[in-house]
């Protein structure tokens, strides 16, 4: 049977819903770009994205002694120019590693900061939580860019090509050790992981015998860093004299299977197919997938009729699919057009991540950024974004494990771990940093255009994009749904007017004309008028404070 489709009304509240699951925030401006699309419509507008992110680029210096200088760290890559597919010099005075994979790091935030309406961000990182690497494990700049873009290209492709893509890549060779899993000393941590997170889930019927027979298979795999004695870009290789050539026997929850040894140059590839055929011939790997993007777009808690009326149908959708390019695309439409999505109990009942938290944030709010021309200061800003979030409590580029962030998979709590005594004032106060401020340069930048930059949210030029800012009631309504996913009462909404609109003035005059007058002149001597941007501030930075903004 398949899921229900939606067929309710599709209003504001059900696309602001939508968005907020499948963005980084929801602006106005965001409102008003799907405005008068129907749900389909949106969806397939969200899954639809064809180019690749332009790759991240050198925008770091080396300080010495007189001000920073490019040409003093990896001299080989012009300043603003990208460092991918370039060789690193891992023999010079300054060694690049560190400096390109902060490049990497920050990167991967700007471009959640200024994501494009799609889904590709909130796909990309879920596909990393999924089967995460650490960067400072891997540290290796050119492989961490590889693997992020495999997650990329194959954010709405089909799962197996993935999960093969992903055995072999060298990120994950290096995360899970299978760089050193060979016939004389066979290690067991990525088959372990293949089957317990990647594929099967924890308790579907595999055995330790499994994952010993499933590390023989993997054995073989190797990175290299030079061919003919010259250093290159990172590759993973096979090597047969490293891979166990015998028979591989699997228990009864695999039928018995056999997986025959090959020798020769074809046998990792070989028989890594074998395995992914015997691994995919379960139907456990499709419940075990849409799970996890159920619990990544809807909830943590998956009871019975969930079950039965969500889960069941969208593997059955994912089997049916399982050799089509878009599979993954396919799953995903079908359940943000489900019914079950757009239930009254799902709906503003998930803690936002960090992520979702202040990018989310950010983009609802405009934070303005350096243009691509002051790249310096762009990565530096971003930088400040990533170490926000991590503060707030997710490392977007190291997971705590390679089961990814607990919020996605620790029963029964889940998404509530986000939330605790250390993380609650981290999250408020990052938020608050951001609001009533904001980040910027000084004079020490190399680039001139990157010097002595300020940012700051504009809040008239926010508000202007309501529909009725002058009528402080309709402010104060539109921004409770900019900022808080829960409804807030009427007498919440009447005291943010009333403390910070009216200045605790009774009539409505008192903003109505204040802000008139500002717009029609910022310059203008009336006091009032010469608050506005203040008194918006100030009752942005106060609704920030509520518990309504962690939900989503």
């Amino acid at each position: 049977m398949p899921i229900t489709p939606y067929t309710g009304p599709f209003g504001e509240a059900e696309l602001r819903h939508l968005l907020r699951r499948a963005l980084f925030g929801c602006s106005p401006a965001d409102m008003a770009h799907f405005s008068g699309m129907s749900l389909n419509q949106v969806v397939d507008a969200l899954l639809t994205y064809t180019t690749q992110p332009a790759p991240p680029i050198k925008a770091y210096t080396e300080d010495v002694g007189n001000g920073p200088d490019p040409s003093a760290v990896d001299p080989d890559v012009p300043f603003g120019s990208t460092w991918v597919n370039t060789v690193r010099d891992t023999n010079a005075a300054v060694d690049p590693t560190s400096p390109r994979i902060l490049s990497f790091m920050f990167w991967r935030t700007g471009l959640m900061v200024h994501q494009e309406r799609n889904l590709r961000e909130k796909l990309t990182l879920f596909w990393f939580n999924h089967m995460p690497v650490q960067v400072f494990t891997v540290f290796d700049s050119e492989l961490l860019y590889q693997y992020d873009m495999l997650m990329r290209t194959h954010s709405m492709g089909n799962f197996r090509q993935l999960i093969e893509d992903v055995t072999r890549h060298g990120a994950m060779l290096d995360f899970l050790n299978g760089r050193y899993n060979t016939v004389a000393s066979p290690d067991e941590n990525y088959a372990r992981e293949l089957f317990e997170l990647f594929t099967l889930g924890v308790g579907s019927g595999y055995t330790q015998d499994d994952v010993q027979s499933a590390a023989r298979v993997l054995t073989g795999w190797k990175i290299r860093r030079q061919l003919n004695g010259q250093p290159v870009i990172a590759y993973t290789a096979f090597v047969p004299a490293d891979h166990d050539t015998g028979n591989k026997t699997f228990s009864a929850f695999f039928n018995n299977t056999v997986i025959q040894g090959v020798a020769g140059a074809t046998g990792g590839q070989d028989e890594l197919t074998a395995l992914l055929d015997m691994i995919f011939a379960k139907e456990e790997v499709s419940r075990f997938i849409v799970r996890q993007l159920y619990r990544w777009f809807v909830h943590g808690e998956i009871d019975a009729a969930t079950e039965a009326d969500v889960i069941e149908p969208l593997a059955q959708l994912f089997r049916d699919n399982a050799s089509a390019p878009d599979q993954m695309r396919t799953v995903v439409h079908a359940l943000l057009t489900s019914a079950h999505f757009f239930g009254s109990d799902v709906r503003n009942c998930m803690v936002r991540s960090p992520a979702d938290l202040l990018v989310g944030h950010l983009r609802s709010l405009g934070m303005p950024f350096p243009t691509a021309a002051q790249f310096e200061a762009q990565y530096s800003m971003w930088a400040d974004v990533y170490w926000a979030v991590g503060y707030a409590g997710q490392d977007l580029c190291a997971p705590p494990n390679v089961a990814g962030w607990v919020a996605y998979y620790q029963f029964p709590q889940f998404d509530n771990l986000w939330i605790d005594t250390a993380l609650l004032p981290n999250r408020t106060g990052v938020l608050s940093w951001w609001t009533y401020g904001g980040p910027a340069t000084d004079g020490t930048p190399y680039q001139t255009q990157s010097q002595n930059l300020e940012m700051s949210v504009d809040f008239v030029a926010l508000v202007g994009q309501f529909a009725d800012p002058a009528d402080p009631n309709a402010l104060v309504d539109e921004a409770c749904k900019l900022l808080y996913g829960p409804g807030v009462s009427q007498t919440v909404k009447d005291q943010l007017k009333t403390d910070y609109l009216l200045q605790g003035q009774q009539s409505d005059y008192y903003w109505t004309s204040a802000y008139n007058l500002y717009i029609i002149d910022p310059n203008n001597a009336d006091p009032a008028a010469q608050m506005v941007p203040d008194i918006l501030r100030w009752m942005f930075g106060e609704m920030i404070n509520a518990a309504e903004i962690h939900l989503h």
